[in-house]
């Protein structure tokens, strides 16, 4: 080995400027867009307390104790027209919670018959189960929402004035 000869060893890593690393650009890129967020949610919020203070449009829950002067005709709770907003929020929230676990316990009930149904070995009973999960699995959602809709406004009407 010469003397003042150069390793080739040794390895020179370049070095790289801070705007051409990918990792350092998209830091900064992400803090930019993190940066426009909260300036455009400060924008709309500022915006939205001064054109309701400049209407004199109140903001918060007071109105929560006011009197909602409107009924609810199915209500576990009580529940009158002279209670207030807040026991209206109560009884509503109630309301939900009781028709989604109905939803839940009647869906689970229908899924299992379903899925035993469809594991027959009955023939028919078996076909008829799975042209149902077949049917109901390729409609959209949306399009049941809709159909169900129709229905409720057209024919349940009509439905109520025959009388068996």
């Amino acid at each position: 080995m010469a003397i003042g000869s150069h390793d080739s060893t040794s390895s020179v890593t370049p070095t790289v400027r801070w705007y051409y690393d990918s990792t350092i650009r998209a830091y900064i890129f992400q803090a930019l867009v993190a940066l426009a967020v909260v300036a455009t949610l400060f924008y709309i919020i500022s915006n939205t307390l001064h054109n309701m203070q400049t209407r004199g449009i109140a903001s918060g829950f007071d109105f929560l104790s006011n009197r909602a002067g409107f009924g609810i005709i199915q209500s576990l709770i009580p529940y009158d027209e002279s209670y207030s907003y807040g026991r209206t929020f109560l009884v509503g929230l109630v309301n939900t919670l009781v028709v989604s676990a109905l939803g839940i316990i009647l869906a689970t009930m229908l899924g299992f018959s379903i899925g035993v149904a469809r594991l027959s070995r009955n023939w028919l009973v078996a076909r008829v189960a799975t042209l149902y999960v077949e049917t109901f699995r390729n409609i959209p959602l949306l399009l049941l929402v809709f159909f169900s809709g129709y229905f409720d406004r057209y024919y349940v009407p009509y439905l109520r004035l025959v009388r068996v």
